[in-house]
């Protein structure tokens, strides 16, 4: 599905303060250091609740794994439930059972059971009713090119199954909001 570019642009952007600290945030994941950078996703993602609420869940949900990697129970369960409040709130459905299954499957592999076994009771029966999404045709891959796999704005990880197309050639970033232009395939 395509946002339009106008819609895009309309969105304002991050500060330059916001994007500095998920910079941050995404070096240090990248790192290893999920321990370092879960409470910057957290502290980006609160800043976001309101004024950008989809951003904000997908930040919220990064900050939910970076926790859980962290070995944070409690910190991981608190942004895995706000990530999942925002997504079924704003009706992100081919974002919502990935996110949920995720995250599931990682407390359950980490260990933290009770933290698995609480997303389940919470939010199981509300995953579960969400129309499964379509499966569009995929248009063929050389009229999109080939994208970096981090925004080169955020360093944010650029995931081809929850990236949102403005047109053939543009997506937007999922935590920044970055319009990021694929290189044609050679």
């Amino acid at each position: 599905m395509f946002r339009t570019l106008r819609t895009a642009m309309r969105d304002t952007p991050l500060s330059a303060a916001q994007i500095e600290v998920l910079a941050k945030a995404n070096q240090m994941a990248s790192a290893g250091n999920a321990a370092g950078a879960a409470p910057l996703f957290a502290e980006v993602a609160h800043e976001l609740d309101a004024p950008r609420p989809r951003r904000a869940a997908n930040l919220h949900a990064r900050a939910a794994h970076a926790y859980a990697d962290a070995g944070r129970p409690q910190l991981a369960l608190e942004q895995a439930r706000a990530a999942l409040n925002l997504f079924i709130q704003y009706q992100m459905a081919d974002r919502t059972p990935v996110f949920y299954a995720n995250i599931t499957r990682k407390f359950n592999n980490k260990g933290m059971t009770g933290a698995a076994t609480a997303i389940q009771n919470e939010f199981g029966g509300k995953v579960g009713s969400l129309p499964v999404p379509s499966q569009a045709p995929a248009r063929p891959a050389a009229k999109r090119g080939v994208l970096p796999t981090n925004c080169p704005k955020c360093g944010g990880p650029i995931h081809s199954d929850s990236i949102s197309w403005v047109d053939n050639q543009t997506v937007e970033c999922e935590y920044c909001g970055a319009l990021i232009r694929s290189t044609p395939n050679r």
